[in-house]
């Protein structure tokens, strides 16, 4: 690895303006992901989307956001830092705007996939970005802001799109984040410096096959429920993802250059932090893909009403994520981490139970409460283990772990989640209209989804209250199976942080690292000379 093209830093007014445009890139794309799962109420009614596409929709971006993170980060790196995040956000600004004004769910989808790519750019290139500006004894705060930013951001996206839709339709939220991007590329031209380490080794082959086998997974884990588990798509699309994966890890193992050496998975403290953050990204965006919905049909709140009844997750976060040091170093990051993801199986558990929507929402909110203040415990030791299971001399790989951990959770968890939803969903709708005098076709339209049920039920007459009724009891059930299975995955995961960090991590480990950052900030000198941080 050769020595990276540096420039002079920017004065100090100009160090606080390129930290609050990076963090505005940063606040679009992560907040992207978050904001149309308050929308899919509308899209549904608007486009006639199933429920599958609706998963799609949201998975779409999700998924090519996280098969990409590592090799565009990497080509970032290597090409040009400045140009990945113009060209990333002139390609997600371009997505998301046009994806506003489609009527067509196959059109939004592909959409959401090209925007996907446009952040894969984007994330990755804001960090290394700030790090390659500011000077080193000013890194840790530019890096924790940044940070906060990437924590805050998903609720940020959903409250901005409740304000959106209380006005406007659902595609005013695609239209405003398209926009936003298009005047933040005219001032990431205007601010950031030029930066980049040519002599990077690009890792191609290990790109696409990454991407292949995450795709091939997900969408068995999504199509299953519909085209059935053992349909010829569904069947190819597991059995290639799983073989494409299998290569990928071969791959890695063979070349002199990897994207991501599997070797150091080896380690316990790095395989448990990265179970601690897979699992808790994968049950907390199965949670904020569903609970929308859940508000929206069951509890009939509108967009806004629905956003704010979110909120309080950041109550939980907040005071936990300040404490997390204090806990670490007096508790180490095995129990940590075991104590926040049992807090947030309890509520997940509690808001199981509740599904029906037969408790008042303050008991949810409360139960938001802890299960934001469980996340804030955990996130800080996942990290942790992550960059203490790592050679000294291998840390720049520490962030790439923690940023693919987290978005692939966030993947597959909204992945199963969405498939347990439609499984649950079909079957009960089926046996709930067995004896009924519902039409067939109407029956056929209301497995779509539930909005399409809620949609035709008024044409039904003393017969469209039974299958409203009996639509939103099924949505209720998936909704509520769905949180069970991310309960079952919170409580693994907190046994194996106890079993698989049973020893401290020195406290010093993370005296650099922002205490509620999901990326850390790396060592800037390494054996081979002065280098910039990135998330790779």
């Amino acid at each position: 690895m050769g020595t990276p093209q540096r420039h002079p830093h920017p004065p100090r007014g100009g160090l606080k303006l390129l930290l609050f445009v990076m963090c505005l890139a940063l606040a679009l794309v992560i907040g992207a992901g978050s904001s149309l799962s308050l929308a899919l109420p509308d899209i549904a009614t608007a486009t006639g989307a199933n429920q599958t596409q609706l998963t799609w929709v949201v998975n779409a971006y999700a998924l090519v956001f996280a098969a990409l993170l590592l090799p565009v980060g990497i080509a970032a790196d290597r090409f040009g830092r400045r140009s990945a995040l113009l060209l990333g956000l002139a390609l997600f600004a371009a997505a998301s705007f046009t994806s506003g004004l489609v009527d067509d769910p196959g059109g939004l989808i592909a959409l959401r996939g090209v925007a996907g790519v446009g952040a894969a750019a984007v994330m990755p290139a804001t960090l290394s970005v700030l790090v390659d500006a500011y000077p080193e004894d000013e890194q840790s705060r530019a890096v924790s802001v940044w940070a906060g930013v990437s924590g805050a951001g998903a609720l940020v996206g959903i409250l901005a799109a409740g304000v959106l839709l209380d006005q406007f339709w659902w595609g005013s939220v695609q239209v405003v984040y398209g926009v936003a991007a298009g005047l933040t590329v005219i001032a990431c031209a205007a601010v950031v410096p030029p930066s980049n380490n040519p002599d990077l080794a690009l890792d191609v082959p290990g790109g696409l096959l990454s991407l292949g086998g995450l795709a091939g997974i997900v969408f068995a884990v999504i199509e299953g429920p519909e085209r059935g588990w053992t349909s010829a798509p569904v069947a190819v699309g597991a059995l290639a993802g799983g073989a494409l994966l299998a290569l990928f890890v071969w791959h890695e193992l063979r070349t002199h250059e990897p994207m991501l050496d599997v070797r150091l998975f080896t380690s316990p403290f790095l395989a448990t932090g990265s179970l601690i953050v897979f699992l808790q990204f994968f049950a907390a965006f199965g949670f904020f893909f569903l609970a929308p919905q859940w508000l929206q049909y069951v509890h009939r709140l509108d967009s806004l009403e629905t956003a704010l009844w979110l909120l309080p997750v950041a109550v939980g976060i907040g005071p936990a994520s300040a404490a997390g040091p204090a806990l670490l170093e007096k508790l180490g990051p095995g129990r940590l981490a075991g104590l926040g993801m049992a807090l947030m199986a309890m509520a997940t558990g509690a808001l199981a139970a509740q599904a029906g929507g037969g408790q008042a929402l303050w008991v949810f909110a409360a139960t938001l409460i802890v299960f934001g203040f469980g996340f804030g415990l955990a996130i800080t030791p996942g990290t942790t283990l992550i960059i203490g299971g790592l050679p000294d001399d291998r840390r720049t790989l520490s962030a790439a772990v923690n940023d693919v951990t987290r978005e692939v959770g966030g993947a597959l968890g909204g992945a199963v989640a969405a498939s347990v939803l439609i499984a649950v969903y079909a079957q009960d709708l089926s046996t709930g209209l067995a004896d009924s005098r519902i039409p067939a076709s109407a029956e056929q339209t209301a497995e779509d989804g539930v909005a399409q049920a809620l949609a035709i039920s008024g044409d039904l007459g003393r017969d469209g209250a039974q299958l409203m009724s009996t639509a939103v009891e099924a949505f209720a059930n998936g909704y509520g199976t769905a949180l069970w299975v991310a309960t079952s995955a919170l409580l693994v995961g907190a046994a194996a942080s106890v079993l698989g960090a049973r020893r401290k991590t020195h406290p010093t480990k993370v005296a650099r690292y922002p205490a509620a950052g999901q990326v850390p900030c790396r060592p800037t000198q390494t054996r081979e000379g002065s280098q910039p941080l990135s998330p790779r």
